[in-house]
């Protein structure tokens, strides 16, 4: 892979996760909030699945989202 090929991989990776956190953030309190939210990193997470990077930064972000909630919502284990 070529050094631009390579930056168009991480450009587009870094694209997905961002994109997939400002259309779930700030995070629902609701259980199904959490499952729609689950079940859309999942398609993005699909949609790439040539770029590993994008999966693991989903994850991440996922893992953010969860500790926002906590963080704003109280002592409980975040929903999803």
């Amino acid at each position: 892979m070529s050094p631009n090929e390579q930056y168009a991989m991480h450009q587009k990776a870094f694209r997905c996760a961002f994109d997939f956190l400002t259309a779930h953030f700030p995070p629902g309190q609701e259980p199904e909030w959490w499952d729609q939210t689950a079940k859309d990193v999942s398609a993005a997470a699909e949609s790439q699945l040539d770029n590993d990077l994008t999966t693991r930064l989903l994850i991440g972000v996922y893992e953010y989202l969860s500790n926002e909630w906590k963080r704003r919502f109280g002592n409980g284990k975040a929903e999803g």
